[in-house]
């Protein structure tokens, strides 16, 4: 299994990062569509992440941008679908206590690119997975990682820079 991500000069395009028009509590919420190729015929359904290793130095942990799940196979996961999908996606990093974001909408949906001081590295990656994830709207990160081990038939991840 292969994604891609159409990058602008070798970076996510500002429509979905902190430069978008689209924005709520001043955050991107607009996705950015994946292309994937050579899904596992077997695939019952795919996984979503998106982590910003690089907030690391600045934050203490990784900030988690998107988590969705049960998502049917296909080949292009459209533009905004996070705003549009009606199944389960989790808590992105808003929801911490070391922020002030106190919108169950906004935290349980693509919170895209937002670096404060310079270009991160965003790791994406896709699960093919063989049944579905047991885990309702507003799911933890670890809930979904525990119940990755035994479903992912594929995965792909792919590197996508944003600048600041």
């Amino acid at each position: 299994m292969q994604i891609r991500v159409a990058l602008k000069d070798g970076y996510l395009p500002t429509i979905y990062t902190s430069q978008a028009n689209v924005k709520h509590e001043n955050q991107p919420i607009m996705s950015f569509p994946i292309e994937i190729q050579s899904i596992p015929e077997e695939t019952q359904s795919l996984a979503i992440s998106l982590i910003d290793y690089d907030a690391v130095p600045r934050t203490g942990f990784p900030f988690i941008h998107w988590l969705a799940t049960n998502v049917s196979p296909m080949a292009e996961i459209p533009v905004d679908f996070s705003r549009n999908y009606e199944g389960p996606q989790g808590q992105n990093s808003w929801m911490s206590r070391f922020y002030q974001m106190n919108d169950p909408y906004f935290t349980n949906h693509y919170a895209g690119p937002n670096p404060p001081d310079q270009a991160h590295q965003y790791t994406l990656t896709v699960y093919a997975l063989n049944q579905d994830m047991n885990l309702e709207n507003g799911f933890y990160y670890n809930d979904f990682r525990n119940q990755l081990a035994d479903r992912v038939i594929a995965k792909a991840s792919l590197q996508v820079l944003a600048k600041n």
